[in-house]
């Protein structure tokens, strides 16, 4: 009886790897592929599944639960999200929140030094303690009377030129840097027509529609896709 127990158990391993949808030579092609990192706010979170889909078969796609928040808060946490994982490639992106503009102080939520001290840090960090390849991603824009309306009663407000102020110190690290920059912002403020922005950006004035989070899902992916053959 002792002589069959060997194959037994090695049939109860094949059958618990296949329960959980991976078959022995899946587990080991997928453990080759490269493993891309995005992070980012709640926009990323939307896009991140079209992401992971349209990378399917070449590269394994990390996206953290957690919310990012603004960029102090992914400094904070990028041991947690982005060191520990050894990726081939960090998609990232912090703005939307860095730029609340509180009305009682009329303060950012971070400041623009402190902004960009924080993307030079994260970056440097990034470097320093892996060989990832480091892509930065523009904030997307906001409509102004939409995020208002949105607001009413909060301490704080969202505007498209604030966002437009970041990007501009953000493209400016990045090249300093040398961080290729996929232009999430251009991708749904220069549409065919004004028309199709407000469209792409959702009620609240911040949030992406359904389209929206598909075409950026898919500009992700191809920029992640670009940069494949120079990770490690």
């Amino acid at each position: 009886m002792s002589r069959f127990f060997p194959a037994i158990a090695v049939l109860c391993v094949l059958a618990q790897t296949a329960a959980f949808g991976q078959s022995p030579n899946e587990e080991a092609a997928t453990a080759t592929l490269p493993k891309v990192v995005l992070v980012g706010d709640s926009i990323r979170l939307s896009y991140a599944p079209i992401v992971t889909q349209q990378l399917e078969g070449r590269a394994v796609v990390v996206s953290p639960k957690p919310n990012g928040g603004d960029s102090s808060n992914v400094l904070k946490n990028l041991e947690q999200w982005v060191l520990r994982e050894k990726p081939a490639i960090v998609h990232f992106n912090c703005g939307i929140h860095d730029t609340k503009k509180f009305s009682g102080t009329g303060r950012f939520q971070v400041s623009p030094e402190q902004y960009e001290a924080n993307l030079r840090q994260i970056v440097e960090r990034i470097r320093e303690n892996t060989e990832a390849v480091v892509i930065f991603a523009t904030t997307t824009p906001i409509l102004d009377d939409r995020a208002a309306a949105a607001r009413q009663g909060r301490d704080y407000e969202l505007l498209g030129a604030s966002v437009q102020q970041y990007n501009t110190i953000a493209r400016k690290v990045m090249a300093e840097l040398k961080v290729p920059v996929n232009d999430l912002y251009g991708a749904l403020s220069t549409p065919a027509s004004p028309e199709t922005t407000e469209m792409l950006i959702g009620k609240d004035g911040v949030h992406l529609t359904a389209p929206a989070r598909e075409l950026l899902g898919r500009q992700v992916a191809r920029a992640v896709s670009s940069q494949l053959t120079k990770a490690p």
